[in-house]
């Protein structure tokens, strides 16, 4: 729909010039196929369900341990989907070949592309979450194979033809994609934790604590040494020819100071006190939550790090990146790690509770948890600082690599929020907390950063921050305060 000349599909066709195309046999198939498929979907989920107490709802309803499986698998794997549907599948040389792009390109095309991203974002939450372990496992399923349909004909094009060169971010998707489809068939017998006495549970709940507590020190650690060690550094480039650039920087024998590392810093104490909290073994699961959401921050700081560091790069090829980049990256790995280690441990603690539990919704939090989540969108989305000569990464424009990490955050608190209102008092309190340490992290770039542009002032971005903070934080009292009504 959006023409041969802008679809980006070098696996279908590629034009040769501008002369106009026609459709062929093939393009009306092909809209056939994709109509039909969304049909058949429609059909399902109006014939989705098993009447109560039937042996098909019986046959649903058993667990055997594998939700925790699906909880991992499909959060992990789910996020690395999204994150590489997010990328462009390949770099194009070609003119009569547009390298695809979400935010700039073709309106159809990339309404497709954002659909299929959040499809797989909330298919995997939902399937990860899912009371029933078949139903997760069929649409992780059904999630796998429908992310490597899109993405392997353009990257397989990509490898093949020699104008086209593989993003390797994109990749990332097709791991995930993968990763969904091993989570979903992996044998139903075969669980790495079994179900056992309510002992046994508990203290495989503590060791999926110690673990995630010691990853979280150490993505702590890591990350305060990406903030004291260099991020770039200016050498002779060996490699390529010195340009006039590069002559100026090297003679003026400038140390280059980097400003955007300096989130590192509060996003590590934030992982290290929090890593140390959950090796307290009496304290230790009602601290996990506060970890399920906190651990973004480090990808928040690392990936505004790194965005200064490509951008320094292709300034000039005197400037080389630095060994902070290495902690940077390494940190940002173990806090996702923490991540997984955290979700595992609180799908433990749901197990270990009696089946016969029902779930309770505080609806005395919609007030503050709603403001919570607008803030938080506002807070994430418009810069905290406005100078002249100064343009900050955004969701909505200026879209670069930091942008990512700005994303992930006000997606992990949004979904923070939402557990919030149908979990336990203690639990949800510390969950917003979390979400409410993040933002903080976030709000503290403008004192931290302000002095890399020349009349800087406080943008809405920070203002907001401080805003979403409060009422996260109202939200958590309100939670240890009133009890949430059953449904």
């Amino acid at each position: 729909m959006s023409g041969p000349l802008v679809a980006s599909r070098p696996e279908l066709a590629v034009a040769t010039s501008l002369a106009p195309l026609k459709a062929g046999t093939g393009t009306w198939l092909l809209i056939a196929g994709n109509a039909l498929t969304l049909v058949a979907g429609m059909l399902v989920i109006v014939r989705a369900g098993a009447r109560p107490g039937s042996v098909v709802a019986v046959e649903f309803e058993e667990d055997g341990g594998q939700r925790r499986q699906l909880l991992a698998g499909g959060l992990v794997f789910g996020g690395l989907a999204t994150l590489g549907l997010l990328m462009p599948a390949f770099y194009s040389d070609n003119a009569f070949v547009l390298t695809p792009d979400l935010m700039n390109g073709p309106g159809m095309a990339a309404a497709g592309g954002w659909l299929m991203a959040a499809a797989a974002l909330f298919g995997s939450v939902l399937a990860a979450t899912s009371q029933s372990p078949k139903f997760g496992r069929g649409v992780l399923l059904g999630l796998g194979v429908a992310v490597l349909g899109v993405l392997l004909p353009s990257q397989i094009a990509a490898a093949a033809v020699e104008w086209l060169q593989t993003d390797g971010l994109s990749v990332v998707a097709t791991v995930g994609a993968i990763g969904l489809i091993g989570t979903a068939v992996w044998p139903a017998g075969y669980v790495p934790w079994r179900q056992s006495e309510t002992k046994l549970g508990t203290l495989t709940t503590y060791r999926s604590h110690v673990v995630a507590g010691v990853l979280a020190i150490l993505a702590g650690i890591t990350g305060l040494l990406g903030r004291a060690a260099d991020l770039v550094v200016v050498e002779r480039p060996t490699d390529k020819p010195i340009t006039q650039t590069d002559l100026l920087i090297l003679l003026s024998r400038v140390r280059p100071q980097s400003y955007a590392d300096r989130l590192l810093l509060p996003a590590g104490l934030l992982l290290l006190v929090l890593g140390v909290l959950l090796l307290i073994k009496p304290i230790a699961a009602a601290v996990r939550p506060a970890l399920s959401v906190g651990w973004v921050a480090m990808p928040l700081a690392g990936l505004g790090a790194l965005d200064a560091v490509v951008t320094a790069t292709n300034t000039s090829t005197a400037i080389r990146s630095g060994t902070g980049v290495v902690w940077t990256v390494i940190a940002v790995v173990l806090a996702i790690a923490a991540a997984v280690f955290a979700g595992a441990a609180g799908g433990l603690e749901r197990d270990t509770l009696e089946q016969d539990e029902e779930r309770r919704t505080n609806i005395v939090l919609a007030a503050p948890i709603v403001a919570a989540a607008m803030f938080a969108v506002g807070a994430f989305g418009l810069p905290t600082m406005r100078a002249a000569e100064f343009a900050a990464p955004g969701l909505w424009q200026n879209l670069r690599l930091a942008s990512w990490g700005l994303l992930l955050a006000v997606v992990a608190i949004l979904i923070a929020i939402g557990i919030a209102t149908r979990s336990r008092p203690g639990r949800a309190a510390m969950l917003l907390l979390g979400a409410a340490a993040v933002v903080g992290v976030h709000a503290m770039e403008f004192p931290l950063t302000s002095a890399r542009a020349a009349g800087a002032e406080v943008g809405p971005g920070t203002w907001l921050s401080l805003a979403c903070i409060a009422a996260l934080v109202i939200s958590a009292f309100v939670a240890l305060a009133v009890r949430p009504e059953r449904r």
